[in-house]
């Protein structure tokens, strides 16, 4: 299996980013980039977030997508101490920070830790990706998109964009679960555009990789035995509604998939 050590993720962290951004937004799969040298496994994600914060310095913000679809199936939402699911070993150990918050959506929330994490993660919209959401605070500050050791695939912002453009292949479905915040619990409706999957459809992120690439928009660099790649937020929607606009149809194909609208997922 392929090794990098902590200097390569420094390095590559600052070949991608000559000057710093003051706020990310980390989708990651640290599997997939090998071993990291001297490190066991259970100590990779905090010496990752450590590099990570080397590069950006104590005044950006990182944040990370805390997903956890439980609440579709009635269970209970604690804002607090349900665990993300799904989303990597990174994105659990950011929302476990003593200081990091977490936005209120109880299927598609971020974490996040730093002098912005107040302002993203304050939104309690019913859908997560609505104007005035978190996600959309994310765009607003022009959050720099850092992948690490996944593709675009991850990247939950695509449905931002879904939205905007109301693709097709997905509808609204509200969810009342119980819900827990601030040690106060009670019954509470979200909603979430989720994907009809009797259509038999799975995402393909490919065009959208393609036209970032293109238009010289997304930077990429090897580490191990995979990439890290890094794309503003803005450039990221803005290139998938001009995608979308001109085929509804553009990032999705054909799985041979049959079931019902799901709750999650790309």
């Amino acid at each position: 299996m392929a090794t990098y050590a902590l200097t390569d993720l420094l390095r590559a962290l600052r070949t991608l980013h000559k000057e710093p951004p003051r706020l990310v937004f980390v989708h990651s799969s640290l599997f997939q980039l090998g071993l990291l040298q001297g490190a066991t496994p259970a100590a990779i994600p905090e010496l990752i977030y450590e590099t990570l914060r080397e590069h950006l310095g104590p005044q950006a913000t990182i944040a990370v997508p805390t997903f956890n679809f439980g609440f579709c199936r009635g269970e209970l939402f604690d804002r607090t101490s349900t665990p993300s699911r799904q989303m990597g070993a990174l994105a659990e150990f950011v929302r476990t920070l003593p200081h990091a918050r977490r936005s209120a959506h109880p299927m598609q929330s971020i974490a996040a830790v730093g002098p912005l994490a107040a302002a993203l993660t304050a939104p309690d919209t019913a859908g997560a990706f609505e104007r005035g959401g978190s996600f959309d605070t994310l765009i607003e500050y022009d959050a720099q998109i850092l992948t690490l050791g996944c593709g675009l695939e991850r990247v939950s912002l695509v449905h931002w964009a879904e939205e905007r453009v109301g693709v097709p292949y997905r509808a609204w479905k509200s969810f009342c679960s119980p819900y827990r915040s601030a040690g106060v619990a009670r019954m509470r409706t979200y909603k979430m555009y989720a994907r009809d999957l009797s259509l038999g459809l799975q995402a393909n992120i490919t065009p959208l990789t393609a036209a970032l690439t293109h238009n010289r928009q997304l930077h990429q660099h090897r580490l191990g035995a995979a990439h890290l790649t890094s794309v503003s937020s803005r450039d990221f929607v803005n290139t998938a509604i001009a995608l979308l606009e001109a085929n509804p149809w553009a990032l999705v194909t054909h799985s041979g998939t049959d079931g019902s609208l799901s709750p999650g997922g790309l």
